[in-house]
């Protein structure tokens, strides 16, 4: 009778082992390991979850940082380096689009910075090649992250993807999503650009015109020029009442030939409180 017992707790314990373990492996399946140093780590996360109304299956690059420390925006602004993230070697990957969230002005003695401090997650759109198999995600990822000195980070990482299992990760995927800027043509109604050009009788300057609720408690604008064009960081004019209630200079004057700017499509990015969006924006 005893020994009849103990193969049961033998064989209950052998069927409940066999269960959990695919259950462990399950939920590891959507996440690596953080690597990186005691100041920064980087994972990979997985889920899909819904973008522009459908549903999207997304990688995450899951960057944590320790207090005090930043990390770049994708353009860094006057001082910084930009993240560079290599899928080469992945499987049945057709794309990759590292989506930004919505990033913060810092300053410094070195000047005007752009990016993220304490943690940030850059949700990815994955596009496979096939649809109805898995995708093996191969990432060379290479960042920067600055305090008082700055430090080189570098880590690869790998994570399979089955676009049919159910991730734990869709709230931190969603909670991303929202702060990505959302992509208009051309300025709304509430918060927006209204015009780029030159200042009048001064060709080595730029005057930017946002239109935001006087109410705003928050506002930032980021610039970005077309094919890694530089653009000198915008300064706050003024604020006033109107259409145009915040006026922006850009200052040209170190640039080699200022009248380049003359004509083309400055992509700007706005922050207005928990808004946020992007338009392109031509210089008159």
């Amino acid at each position: 009778m005893v020994r009849k017992i103990r193969l049961q707790i033998f064989t209950t314990f052998v069927v409940l082992f066999v269960f959990a373990l695919p259950l462990k492996l399950y939920a590891k399946s959507f996440e690596t390991n953080w690597q990186g140093s005691d100041k920064s780590q980087l994972r990979l996360i997985a889920a899909k979850a819904a973008w522009r109304g459908k549903k999207h299956l997304f990688a995450g690059i899951d960057i944590r940082l320790a207090p005090k420390w930043k990390t770049y925006w994708r353009t860094p602004g006057d001082t910084g380096i930009p993240p560079y993230f290599d899928w080469a070697g992945s499987e049945n990957l057709l794309k990759a689009e590292v989506l930004y969230p919505v990033p913060h002005w810092f300053e410094d003695a070195a000047g005007q910075s752009i990016g993220y401090k304490s943690r940030v997650t850059l949700p990815v759109v994955i596009t496979p090649k096939d649809p109805l198999l898995p995708v093996v995600l191969k990432l060379n990822a290479s960042y920067a992250i600055c305090y008082d000195l700055c430090v080189p980070i570098s880590t690869q990482q790998s994570l399979k993807i089955d676009d049919g299992l159910s991730s734990p990760f869709v709230p931190v995927m969603e909670m991303a999503l929202l702060d990505i800027p959302k992509q208009v043509a051309k300025r709304r109604a509430d918060i927006g650009v209204n015009k780029v050009g030159f200042i009048p009788g001064d060709k080595s300057a730029l005057s930017v015109l946002v239109n935001a609720p006087e109410t705003a408690s928050k506002v930032e604008l980021f610039i970005e020029g077309p094919g890694g064009l530089y653009v000198p960081s915008p300064k706050l004019l003024s604020r006033g009442s109107g259409e145009d209630k915040f006026t922006y200079l850009v200052d040209l004057s170190g640039m080699d030939d200022p009248k380049k700017f003359k004509g083309i499509e400055l992509v700007c990015t706005l922050r207005v409180d928990d808004k946020a969006i992007v338009q392109p924006c031509l210089v008159e």
